[in-house]
């Protein structure tokens, strides 16, 4: 199988232009083409994660912000997207460190372009994610609050820990919530089983 990437990391500027908690900032893309694509599978880190489908999109792209109080962090931030097949594999990298009362910890928030006929699979290990547009979800997340809108198809979602919203799904619903997660859904047109 043909295996591609593209990462490119651009612009290290301080917080003081942006009032934020890191010290150290840089942007992260990385795209490949989307022609003959059926799934995309992404997975995240610290830091909120945005998928949106759209009927135009002729890549699909990964661009983002990572974040961290200092630079060596910052350089060991990355975004990778590679191909097989039909499916595209987006993964952000994050060195996981704690959070201290005089540093934040190192994020990544990025958004992922993808064309609306695709699936997406998600491996968000924490901080928000909203996904909308696109043909089916399936979506693992450790922690952060949930928004999934639009959907074509199915919405399969574990959820360890935060507040889920889902709105106008064509297909089914299967979701596994600890009893902490807080559920709103509405405008589902198939069957809705929870776990």
């Amino acid at each position: 199988m043909r295996s591609s990437w593209v990462v490119i990391a651009v612009m290290t500027i301080t917080s003081s232009m942006f009032g934020d908690d890191c010290q150290e900032f840089a942007d992260r893309v990385a795209a490949v083409p989307s022609r003959g694509v059926s799934r995309v599978v992404i997975y995240g880190g610290a830091g909120f994660l945005h998928v949106e489908g759209r009927s135009d999109a002729t890549e699909i792209r990964a661009e983002g912000r990572a974040c961290a109080p200092i630079e060596h962090l910052l350089v060991a931030m990355l975004l990778k997207a590679t191909r097989a097949g039909d499916v595209v594999t987006i993964k952000a990298t994050v060195p996981r460190e704690q959070k201290t009362f005089l540093e934040a910890a190192p994020r990544l928030d990025f958004t992922v372009i993808v064309p609306a006929s695709v699936s997406v699979e998600i491996g968000d290990t924490g901080g928000d994610l909203v996904v909308s547009g696109v043909a089916r979800v399936r979506a693992a997340v450790a922690s952060g609050n949930v928004e999934i809108h639009q959907i074509a198809g199915d919405v399969d979602l574990l959820d360890k820990n935060g507040n889920v919203r889902v709105s106008d799904v064509s297909g089914n619903l299967t979701l596994r919530l600890k009893p902490t997660a807080h559920l709103t859904y509405v405008r589902v047109a198939g069957r809705v089983s929870r776990d």
